[in-house]
């Protein structure tokens, strides 16, 4: 006759086994797991897509959107200069708690020429060859959260006597996964003023002519485009401007404050938290001036804030650069890098950028405060000719965590 042995089991308590059984439920249904991961920050779902596979394929998944404000901006990469090696790249912190730099410098590839970056665009960066001409420059697009890249195929017409004029991203991750690239390039080497859109799309893969070629004047700054509301625009010293409706594939031409025969001194032109910017400074010693927010249906511009940096400059007086001839009025270094339009009114600031420092002043009650020290550089010539600003608008690029493919 065979004898049995009893096993006594381990007890457990009812807490542990409601417990257990409500991971186990958790874990198993995946609408309840969703619901729970939309809500974690970026960092925790990185940090997530290593537990199991499943878990990967929920995160990773098109359909996922993580619950926070795919907007907002974490902090600011401002290039500093560099004719030998990759650029460098100092980070502002723009959230409440420390934050490191999620990169010095572009080595996500290996490319001979460095690396460099030519725009942001809701948490993906538009890149490409730093020391190259116009003829073998490679693009890239890169998002600094995920560490993902793609290298982009050379746009048609890469050839002599054809020049790409500027490049720019158009992503809105409300809308879609995918994005665009947007070239504008010379349509005929003889006819100067003569341009052709080429676009290439992250959904269908290669670069395509886009419309009829068309006629823009000169001074258009193709290489600084701005995607707001479904376009990316341009601005022009004088004369029109213009935006690009990607999804219509339509170019138009946009009003701007001073009118069309004026000449315009820009010291800011941005996007924020779905707001498109401007800001016009005319004379160096003007420390009160306007921020413009343009309309949604781009019919025109408003006054969005009104600023006065004669504080920030009695409490910064190295922003005194002396007396501007010949009316001797004292003149002041500084430049915008980048306007912030937060979920309310009264978070909203902007960045400046001030001798070797730059700042952040609230535009609700003219608040501000030292954000960050540069470490000494070798200048450049900045806005009015000041030696002493190393960065201007278009040297600082938006940092925003995001799970975008690339």
């Amino acid at each position: 006759m065979l004898s049995t042995k009893k096993i006594k089991a381990s007890p457990q308590s009812p807490t542990q086994l409601v417990s257990s059984s409500s991971a186990d439920m958790i874990a198993s249904n995946d609408d309840i797991l969703t619901l729970i991961l939309h809500r974690l920050p970026l960092k925790s779902l990185l940090k997530f897509k290593t537990v199991s596979k499943h878990w990967l394929c929920l995160i990773t998944h098109p359909t996922f959107r993580p619950h926070h404000n795919s907007r907002a901006i974490s902090g600011l990469f401002v290039c500093r200069l560099s004719d030998i090696t990759n650029p460098k790249y100092d980070f502002l912190n723009l959230t409440p708690h420390s934050s490191r730099a999620p990169f010095k410098s572009l080595t996500f590839i290996d490319d001979p020429s460095g690396i460099k970056i030519l725009q942001s665009c809701n948490g993906l960066l538009l890149c490409c060859s730093f020391r190259s001409n116009r003829l073998d420059t490679t693009y890239y697009t890169y998002n600094p959260t995920t560490k993902h890249y793609t290298v982009l195929p050379p746009p048609r017409h890469s050839s002599y006597g054809y020049y790409t004029f500027g490049v720019g991203l158009a992503f809105d991750p409300s809308k879609s996964p995918h994005y665009k690239v947007i070239c504008i390039r010379n349509y005929d080497p003889e006819l100067l003023d003569h341009y052709q859109v080429e676009i290439y799309s992250s959904k269908t893969g290669p670069w395509r002519p886009s419309g009829r070629p068309f006629v823009a004047p000169s001074n258009l700054q193709f290489e600084n485009g701005v995607f707001w509301n479904g376009a990316i625009h341009w601005v022009s010293d004088w004369g029109d401007s213009l935006c690009f409706d990607v999804e219509e594939e339509q170019m138009r031409d946009i009003p701007m404050p001073s009118g069309d025969g004026d000449v315009r001194l820009y010291r800011y032109f941005g996007e924020s938290g779905d707001h498109l910017h401007l800001v016009e400074v005319y004379g160096s010693d003007n420390l009160q001036f306007d921020v413009y927010e343009m309309e949604r249906d781009r019919s025109g511009w408003f006054v969005k804030y009104q600023v006065d940096l004669n504080p920030v400059a009695a409490a910064f007086p190295e922003m005194v650069r002396g007396y501007a001839d010949p009316i001797d009025l004292l003149s002041y270094a500084f430049s915008i890098l980048c306007v912030v339009h937060e979920e309310t009114d009264e978070g909203s600031f902007m960045v400046l950028h001030l001798p070797n420092k730059a700042i952040r002043y609230n535009f609700k009650d003219n608040s501000f405060r030292k954000l960050h020290d540069f470490a000494p550089l070798r200048s450049r010539v900045g806005v009015g000719g000041d030696s002493s600003l190393e960065f201007e608008y278009f040297d600082a690029y938006q940092f925003i965590e995001s799970f975008a493919c690339v």
